[in-house]
């Protein structure tokens, strides 16, 4: 029979020393060795039921001198304690398993077999429904600025031993706490390894949010692209550690940082997995669509209206023609107005209070709008196009991907003012050669596409296979997690 001491550090390897896992060995009088431990994790259960049902109890009887020198299973307080408990046997899988169900956990010396409570506490809390990350369906709950809640949202959805955290403590003043989550045996060893090196690179004096970590760790200094996922959503942090990423969660911070990072992840929204594969690719294509439209739209339209007048039907050419009549400078320079009126919308949008947010939006987009055009100062096609442009913008799942497709549609508009089309092209060029430039902690950005991993590419890149169809994990993310199943079907597995 296993000694305590034997089952809790056999316990502690099964399960990777998590730094939330709580042991406190209990030493009684007329007993000079460790004779009982308590084990729990400290994410997931009520500090309160181990004090109220465990700790005062005991503390009361040594107050009271109650404890003998018989052992201590013998104890009559011992008995009564374990009498309110279920029996588990000491075997890892069996304690571990306990132990995620949300119980404290005792041990005492003699006695084969552990018992459990249950003082779950999931850390439930007001329903607040992501702010950013919206969703027609799915859980609605959002990480928040606790990080021992956050590490309980993702542990209530992983109930699993492969799970390990490692802690970090950045701030020379904040002293933040930093936790780095990811799955045993999936995750990609090459980028923990990048990140583990590159965070004693730096010091910093405060962290007041997790973006300040994720551009620092990124060494993203002139990019427009984020070099990271940031997500306020449980259920895609849990998600993307099962496809071999690994996500930091930073105290005080109500959103975590998801590594490696793709274009292409960029680009799915949670709505994705919980409509048909039908559903999700109609809803891939209309941001696929919504992206082209924000980058081309308004340089299409200055290369039309400013050099290449004869590639549209001349009919086409006469109604933009006379749209413009009256209108005192070029094509481009209203263009440039017109994005700039967006992006100041928006950001007068983001600023407001709530109850008048609505407001600058009414009258930035409609009064200010309609008064230009009937002033002469832009025209009608124009109100079209940049509107147009302004909710293909909108339709990317992540707000700092979309931000940057918008900064580069203002850099192919100014080459094609004076090249026109061979500008467009020229420009998207320039785009695509830098995209493929970009790494994040050795992942390609634009993976699977540049890294020719076809089945990655068809199951869950540019479209969505069935569930059916994507047991195999991706192997864009990590090689650890390359061909492990995610999904068995025990009976008709060769229908896929």
């Amino acid at each position: 029979m296993l000694t305590i001491h034997e089952a809790v550090d056999s316990l502690q390897q099964y399960l990777g020393k998590p730094i939330d896992l709580e042991i406190k060995y209990m030493t009684f009088p007329h007993h000079q060795d460790d004779q009982m431990v308590l084990i729990y994790i400290r994410s997931i259960v009520d500090p309160l039921n181990i004090n109220m049902n465990i700790l005062d109890p005991i503390r009361e009887a040594i107050a009271k001198e109650q404890i003998t020198d018989e052992p201590l299973k013998d104890q009559p307080l011992i008995q009564g304690i374990l009498a309110s408990c279920k029996p588990v046997l000491m075997d890892n899988k069996e304690m571990a398993d306990v132990l995620f169900e949300g119980n404290w956990l005792i041990l005492v010396n003699q006695l084969a077999q552990g018992f459990y409570y249950n003082a779950v506490n999931w850390h439930n809390r007001e329903m607040v429904p992501p702010e950013r990350e919206v969703g027609l369906v799915g859980p609605r709950d959002a990480f928040t600025e606790d990080i021992d809640i956050n590490l309980s949202l993702i542990r209530r959805r992983i109930r699993d031993n492969s799970i390990r955290i490692e802690e970090y403590v950045i701030g020379e003043r904040s002293k933040t706490k930093v936790n780095v989550v990811y799955m045993d045996g999936l995750v990609n060893e090459k980028a923990l390894g990048m990140f583990r090196d590159r965070i004693d690179d730096f010091k910093l004096d405060i962290v007041l949010d997790s973006t300040q970590i994720g551009y620092l760790i990124s060494k993203q200094v002139y990019s427009p692209f984020p070099m990271f996922q940031l997500t306020e959503r449980p259920d895609k942090a849990a998600s993307s550690m099962l496809e071999g990423r690994f996500v930091v969660v930073v105290d005080t911070s109500p959103s975590v940082l998801i590594f490696p990072t793709t274009i292409t992840c960029l680009y799915e929204a949670s709505d994705d997995y919980y409509f048909s594969s039908i559903a999700a690719l109609l809803f891939r294509g209309i941001r696929l669509l919504g992206l082209s439209i924000t980058l081309f739209l308004p340089s299409l339209y200055v290369a039309i209206t400013t050099v290449n007048q004869d590639v549209f039907r001349v009919q086409f050419m006469l109604a933009v023609t006379a749209s413009r009549e009256g209108i005192p400078y070029p094509s481009y320079i209203e263009v440039i107005i017109m994005l700039l009126l967006i992006e100041l919308i928006n950001e007068a949008t983001v600023r407001l209070p709530r109850t008048i947010g609505g407001t600058a939006t009414i009258v930035g987009g409609l009064i200010i709008g309609t008064a230009a055009a009937q002033a002469h100062l832009i025209s009608y096609i124009m109100i079209v196009i940049t509107a147009t442009t302004a909710i293909g913008s909108y339709t990317a799942p992540n707000y700092m991907v979309g931000l940057a497709w918008r900064i580069l549609s203002f850099l192919i508009v100014i080459m094609a003012i004076p090249l026109g089309l061979y500008g467009v092209v020229i420009g998207t060029g320039f785009i695509g050669l830098y995209l493929c430039h970009l790494h994040s902690f050795g992942v390609p950005y634009t993976a699977p596409f540049s890294t020719f991993r076809y089945k990655d590419l068809f199951r869950d890149a540019m479209t969505r296979v069935s569930r059916g169809m994507m047991r195999i994990r991706p192997s864009t993310y990590s090689r650890e997690a390359a061909g492990k199943k995610r999904l068995e079907w025990l009976e008709q597995e060769d229908l896929f």
